[in-house]
């Protein structure tokens, strides 16, 4: 029967770049909607086709918008649904069929962890549920994407025991910085926080590889975020790239060598690459890991 409801968008757990410790909820609107609310229960809710929160309820939150990024780690199995609502915050229609994920935190020997340049997402209106927009997606072997949009290489460092130690990972891919160089953090101390999570990778068995940060735009980062960038970002990325040259690392930054800043046309908010700038950096891991240079 036609349900008078968002509509969930496909979502295929064993697709390359899908594993996402940070979940991201993406749907389609409905007419008449102004805003939209996000449940995620523990079980497969017990009112599919209500418009009431389910007794298994573990989550909600709100947005205008047709994606929602989820604030915690999802592990294990869970269900997530969402449902319209009109400008009083009142329901509108019922909820859509609910959606199960499942994430095992047993089944990776690599992961990926960083900032939202790694956790996917691009040209302003994609998410990293748009596969496309994710690096992850074009890489040639599993990899299970510890990263959470936002972070700075501080916040990396707070959240590794939590978030990745579960995993029992063997090699760890690592990019982190960009959101604190370009907020005027020192690249020193940028440097001390990818320092302290290399060595917490080797306490705890695993191998930390590092990416090497792109250039970003700051034109157009104010242009899409109104947000400034500190005057010397550019001196800031060199020293954190040198540092991460000089350890195991992929130069991902290497397919924008020679550009300045990062073109609008790779890059259309200056942030965060669009699909062909996450296909190059894919192809730049993919060939270091078939020949193991790094």
């Amino acid at each position: 029967m036609d349900r008078d409801a968002p509509i969930p968008r496909p979502y295929d757990e064993n697709s390359q770049g899908s594993a996402l410790l940070y979940p991201v909820y993406a749907y389609i609107g409905i007419p008449g909607a102004d805003s939209y609310e996000v449940e995620v229960t523990s079980r497969y809710p017990e009112n599919p086709d209500d418009f009431r929160p389910s007794r298994y309820r573990v989550y909600a939150g709100t947005t205008t918008l047709t994606d929602l990024y989820d604030p915690s780690p999802r592990k294990g199995t869970y269900y997530w649904r969402v449902r319209g609502l009109d400008r009083e915050g009142h329901p509108i229609g019922i909820w859509s069929l609910p959606q199960k994920r499942h994430l095992d935190d047993s089944a990776w020997t690599t992961g990926v962890f960083g900032d939202s340049i790694s956790h996917g997402g691009g040209r302003l209106s994609f998410s990293p549920a748009d596969r496309a927009y994710s690096y992850e997606s074009y890489l040639s072997f599993p990899v299970v994407n510890l990263s959470q949009s936002g972070d700075t290489s501080a916040m990396m460092v707070d959240r590794f025991d939590r978030d990745v130690v579960p995993f029992h990972l063997r090699t760890l891919l690592i990019m982190g910085g960009t959101n604190s160089l370009r907020a005027g953090i020192p690249a020193e101390e940028v440097i001390q926080d990818l320092e302290t999570l290399e060595r917490k990778c080797y306490a705890h068995g695993i191998t930390p590889v590092f990416l090497t940060l792109p250039p970003i735009n700051p034109a157009s980062i104010e242009k899409a975020f109104r947000e400034p960038t500190d005057d010397h970002w550019q001196e800031s990325f060199r020293k954190v790239n040198d540092f991460i040259r000089s350890r195991k690392h992929i130069d991902t930054a290497g397919p924008f060598k020679d550009m300045d800043v990062m073109p609008a046309s790779l890059a259309v908010d200056g942030l965060h690459g669009d699909w062909q700038a996450k296909k190059e950096m894919a192809d730049v891991i993919n060939e270091a890991w078939k020949n193991g240079t790094w």
